[in-house]
């Protein structure tokens, strides 16, 4: 049975126990180089039963399971379910050999992408990007908003499985709301809060210092956009 791997620019699963998460980050793995390009996909290899399943004589390419919005892949038109044979100039038959030939990329390469689409070929021409700092959050950080009732972490890799967040989240989870604050606020344990007035956050710290430059400009409410069952929603936070 061959390797599966999701990706932020790639990092690994087995394919048939998808719940367990290794700690493969693409870029980590050619830290001795140049930071290879973002594809911003989740992959799965294809094993003896997919194959079988998709009525292949042997197990080939690699399948997509989730692209991130707004980057590479997402931009060059590559769509859930899309099976890779064939990643710049290189045939793609096992996982491994997708994971050889883009850490040969690199930021602002242009590759060719080869996928079945339905049976059918597709090919696209896809610009790697270099991986946002959304997705490069690797140690863990909290604050707390006690004007508001939040406890703020960071998403890592460990507070991603633990709170069973989707592939794609990003932005700063909200941990804990204080019981005081729990009947008059709608942020609920468990929103991802992805912007604050429009722009991105990552980090527990980056909300609370909007909520004090809020406070100091003298602002009753911060625009937050939250992700919630993997559903997104403008809300209003009281600023007190």
């Amino acid at each position: 049975m061959q390797r599966a791997c999701g990706m932020i620019g790639f990092f690994a699963m087995s394919a048939f126990r998808a719940t367990v998460v290794l700690a493969l980050v693409f870029g980590s793995i050619a830290s001795a180089q140049a930071e290879p390009g973002f594809s911003g996909m989740q992959l799965q290899g294809v094993g003896e039963r997919i194959a079988k399943a998709l009525g292949m004589e042997k197990p080939m390419g690699v399948l997509i399971r989730d692209v991130a919005v707004g980057e590479a892949a997402a931009k060059a038109g590559l769509e859930r379910g899309d099976l890779i044979v064939e990643f710049a100039d290189r045939k793609i038959d096992t996982f491994d050999s997708l994971i050889k030939a883009a850490t040969k990329t690199s930021v602002g390469q242009t590759v060719e992408v080869e996928v079945l689409r339905g049976g059918k070929k597709v090919e696209v021409k896809m610009t790697l990007g270099r991986k946002p700092p959304t997705w490069k959050i690797a140690n863990g950080a909290v604050a707390n908003l006690p004007d508001a009732g939040l406890t703020l972490a960071a998403i890592t890799p460990n507070i991603r499985k633990r709170f069973n967040l989707r592939w794609g989240a990003v932005g700063v989870l909200v941990t804990l709301i204080d019981p005081e604050h729990a009947q008059r606020t709608i942020i609920k344990r468990g929103d991802v809060i992805v912007q604050v007035n429009q722009k991105d956050v990552w980090l527990p710290s980056q909300i609370v210092t909007a909520y004090q430059d809020a406070k100091t400009a003298k602002r009753d409410r911060l625009l937050l956009l939250v992700e919630r069952l993997g559903a997104y929603e403008f809300m209003l936070l009281p600023v007190r």
